[in-house]
C-alpha cells in the first residue's frame, strides 16, 4: 500500500502549480495583447472621418475631388434639389453638372463603421458662361429677289440659355431655346433689312447680324403662294445623368451571398426611359448577375444582383462593397400646346413649280398632330385657300382659268400653277360690203412740239431697318 502524503504537502504542491500555471496564462495573455492591440483598434475602432474636397469650375460643370479619410460611407448634396449622390472611399473624383448659374452650397457627408460622422460644406458660385454663336447663316430660297421673299436661316450656339431672332421692325422678335434651329423669314416688301441674332446667358450676350435686299415687284407677277402650319406638340427635355449607386453587405447577415435589390427614383417632375449599367461583374468577383432595369411606370431604376463574400480572417470587416455606375436618361414633358411660326410665302409664276417650305419645331419636340393652310393671291384678291393635296382644282388667275396642284411634302408644299384650261376659239366677224374709201386727203404739215425722252420711273429702292434701336424723334 503506498504511503499517503500529508494534508499539508499536498496543499503546499496544489499552490504551486496554480501560481505557475496562472504565470504562464498571464504571459502568454500579455504577449497576445501585446501584439494584437494595434490591429484590434484598426479593425474595431477606426479612425474617425475627416471630411475634404476640392472643386474645378469649368462655366456650369464641377469637379469635386476627395480628400477625405476615414469614411466608408457618405453622401454628396450638390445644394442644387437634385438626388444625393452616395460617397464611394475608393473614386477620387466626381462630376456635377448645373442647370443655371447662381450659389450653391456643396455639403459632403462621411461616416466610419462605427457611425461616427464627419461633414463639409463649401459655398459654390457659379457665373453665366460667355455665349458663342458658332454658326449663322442666312440665304434665300424664292426663285427671284423681288417681294415676297423668303430666307432660310440656320445658326449654332454654345452656352446660351436662349436666343432672340429679329428680322425688321414689322415682324415682332422671337424666342429661340433650341441652341441648332432652322428657321424660314419671309420679306413681304421691298426694302432693307437687318436680320440679327443674339445668344443670352445671364447678363451676357453674343450677337450676328446680316443685311438683306428685296426688289420691288415691279407689277408683271402678282401671284403669290402663302403657306401657315400649325402644330399642336409637347415639349420633351431629356437630359443624361451618371449615378452611383453603393452595395454595402449587411452587418447581420453571416451567409457567403447576400442578394441584393437597389431602388433609386427619379428627379422631381421627370421620368426615368433608360438606364444602362457602365460597370458589369464581368471582372469583379464581389459581384455577379448584376443588373439594372427601369421600373414599369417609369418612376424608378432597380438595380439588383449577389454580393459574395471573400474568405478570410477579416471576413466580417472586408465584406465586399459594390458601386455600381448606371447611366440614366431622364425625361420631362409639358402639356400639349399649339406652336404657330407664322407664314412663309414666295412669288409664283405660271407652268413653274414652287417649293414653299414649312417651318419647322426644332429639336425637343413631339409632334402630334400637324395642320397646313394654302393660300393664293392674285394681286390684293385672294383667289383660293386650302389645307390638303389637290390635283388640278381650277383657280380663275390672271383673267384666265389656271389648273393647280398641291403636293405637301414633309418639309414643305410644293405648287404648280399651269395656264389656261380650255382653248377659246377666235371670233370671227361676217364680211360685209363696204362702201369704197374716200380720196385720201394730206394733213397739212405743222410743227409739232418735241417729244419729251421717257424714262424709267424712280422710285425709292429701300430703306434701313435697325430691329435693337429705337426711331429717331423728329
Amino acid at each position: 500500500m503506498a504511503e499517503e502524503k500529508p494534508q499539508g504537502v499536498k496543499s503546499a504542491i496544489s499552490g504551486w502549480l496554480k501560481a505557475a500555471v496562472t504565470s504562464i496564462v498571464g504571459l502568454a495573455s500579455g504577449a497576445a495583447l501585446m501584439y494584437l492591440t494595434p490591429l484590434v483598434n484598426n479593425a474595431i475602432k477606426p479612425a474617425k472621418p475627416v471630411a475634404n474636397f476640392a472643386m474645378q469650375i469649368d462655366g456650369l460643370n464641377v469637379q469635386f475631388n476627395n480628400r477625405s479619410t476615414g469614411g466608408s460611407r457618405g453622401w454628396w448634396d450638390f445644394g442644387d434639389g437634385t438626388a444625393l449622390e452616395p460617397f464611394d472611399p475608393g473614386v477620387d473624383m466626381i462630376k456635377h453638372a448645373y442647370a443655371k448659374p447662381g450659389k450653391y452650397e456643396v455639403k459632403l457627408v462621411l461616416q466610419n463603421l462605427i457611425n461616427e460622422e464627419a461633414e463639409r460644406t463649401i459655398a459654390l458660385t457659379l457665373d453665366a458662361a460667355v455665349p458663342e454663336i458658332t454658326s449663322f447663316q442666312l440665304f434665300p430660297v424664292s426663285p427671284s429677289d423681288r417681294a415676297p421673299v423668303t430666307y432660310r436661316l440656320t445658326y449654332k450656339v454654345k452656352n446660351a440659355s436662349f436666343c432672340i431672332l429679329s428680322a425688321g421692325d414689322d415682324k415682332p422678335m422671337e424666342i429661340l431655346d433650341d441652341p441648332n434651329q432652322e428657321r424660314y423669314v419671309t420679306f413681304n416688301e421691298m426694302g432693307a433689312f437687318t436680320v440679327r441674332l443674339a445668344a443670352v446667358n445671364g447678363k451676357q450676350l453674343a450677337e450676328k447680324s446680316q443685311p438683306v435686299y428685296v426688289s420691288p415687284n415691279d407689277g408683271t407677277n402678282t401671284l403669290v403662294a402663302k403657306l401657315a402650319v400649325s402644330y399642336e406638340a409637347v415639349k420633351v427635355d431629356r437630359m443624361n445623368k451618371d449615378w452611383r449607386i453603393t452595395c454595402d453587405w449587411p452587418a447581420d447577415v453571416n451567409a457567403s451571398v447576400y442578394p441584393f435589390r437597389k431602388e433609386r427614383p427619379a428627379f422631381a417632375g421627370s421620368t426615368i426611359v433608360g438606364a444602362e449599367l457602365l460597370n458589369p461583374d464581368t471582372k469583379n468577383t464581389a459581384v455577379r448577375n448584376a443588373r439594372v432595369e427601369v421600373a414599369p411606370d417609369k418612376s424608378r431604376v432597380i438595380l439588383s444582383g449577389e454580393l459574395v463574400k471573400p474568405s478570410g480572417f477579416l471576413a466580417p470587416r472586408s465584406a465586399p462593397s459594390w458601386v455600381a455606375n448606371v447611366r440614366i436618361v431622364t425625361e420631362r414633358r409639358s402639356q400639349p400646346q399649339t406652336v404657330n411660326l407664322g407664314e412663309v410665302a414666295m412669288a409664283l409664276s405660271l407652268n413653274t413649280p414652287t417649293k414653299l417650305p414649312m417651318q419647322a419645331l426644332g429639336n425637343g419636340w413631339e409632334v402630334t398632330r400637324k395642320s397646313m393652310k394654302i393660300e393664293l393671291w392674285d394681286g390684293t384678291r385672294k383667289v383660293w385657300d386650302g389645307s390638303g393635296a389637290v390635283a388640278n382644282a381650277k383657280v380663275p388667275m390672271k383673267n384666265q382659268t389656271c389648273l393647280l396642284t398641291v403636293s405637301p411634302q414633309n418639309d414643305g408644299v410644293l405648287l404648280r400653277l399651269d395656264g389656261a384650261t380650255t382653248n377659246v376659239p377666235p371670233v370671227l366677224t361676217p364680211v360685209t360690203h363696204l362702201p369704197p374709201p374716200s380720196p385720201a386727203v394730206t394733213p397739212p404739215i405743222t410743227h409739232l412740239p418735241p417729244t419729251e425722252r421717257l424714262g424709267p420711273t424712280s422710285r425709292p429702292v429701300g430703306f434701313e431697318r435697325q430691329p435693337f434701336m429705337k426711331p429717331k424723334s423728329k
